[in-house]
């Protein structure tokens, strides 16, 4: 499924990302107050009564009203489902050794308090890590491994959420997103989100 258009509520606040098809029946369902961006989709349909072909002009954004369709992604409050979004979060860098990987074949997710000792599986608690180095850290902390982390993690706002979920964001839909992104992210380090 691409994930190519932005989902907005009435206060303007990002929420989602949805595919153009999804995007298609907020309009037919009358769920779209207003379009922003850029026309990314057409679809047209039948004829009404006076002949004119129906037609869905779908936008980059779109600022929807009541619940969304399909999933809870702004409400999920584990990281097993946004592995994605976490490895997206530390750019692919590990954490330990600094080696940044082109995709996650090489890395896993590393606890930095162990969960075997008691540690939870949650942002500010987890790192992206090479499988070398999580094999060789095992359930040890970092200090009683020898190591510093070279970056600490955090738990990234909604909109780097949405940002880092969707690796073909439009450049509309990007200038939408940064705007609401604190300054102090480290996407604004990340010259794939800031170049434009």
């Amino acid at each position: 499924m691409s994930l190519d258009v932005l989902l907005v509520n009435k206060a303007g606040q990002p929420i989602d990302w949805t595919d153009k098809m999804t995007g298609a029946c907020y309009y037919a369902r009358e769920k779209v107050i207003c379009d922003l961006g850029t026309v990314i989709k057409t679809y047209t349909g039948g004829k009404d009564e006076n002949g004119e072909t129906s037609r869905i002009d779908v936008s980059s954004i779109i600022m929807v009203t009541g619940p969304i369709f399909g999933n809870d992604f702004y409400t999920r409050e584990t990281i097993y489902a946004e592995r994605e979004i976490l490895y997206a979060r530390d750019a692919y860098l590990c954490a330990y050794c600094g080696i940044q990987f082109k995709d996650d074949k090489h890395l896993t997710i590393d606890h930095v308090h162990p969960r075997s000792r008691g540690g939870r599986h949650t942002w500010t608690n987890t790192v992206t890590s090479c499988k070398s180095c999580n094999h060789a850290k095992a359930a040890r902390t970092p200090e009683e491994w020898g190591h510093q982390l070279l970056y600490v993690p955090y738990a990234p706002s909604l909109q780097e959420k949405l940002l880092l979920k969707n690796r073909k964001v439009l450049i509309d839909q990007m200038e939408y997103l940064l705007t609401s992104i604190p300054k102090t992210s480290r996407v604004w380090d990340n010259p794939l989100y800031t170049k434009h």
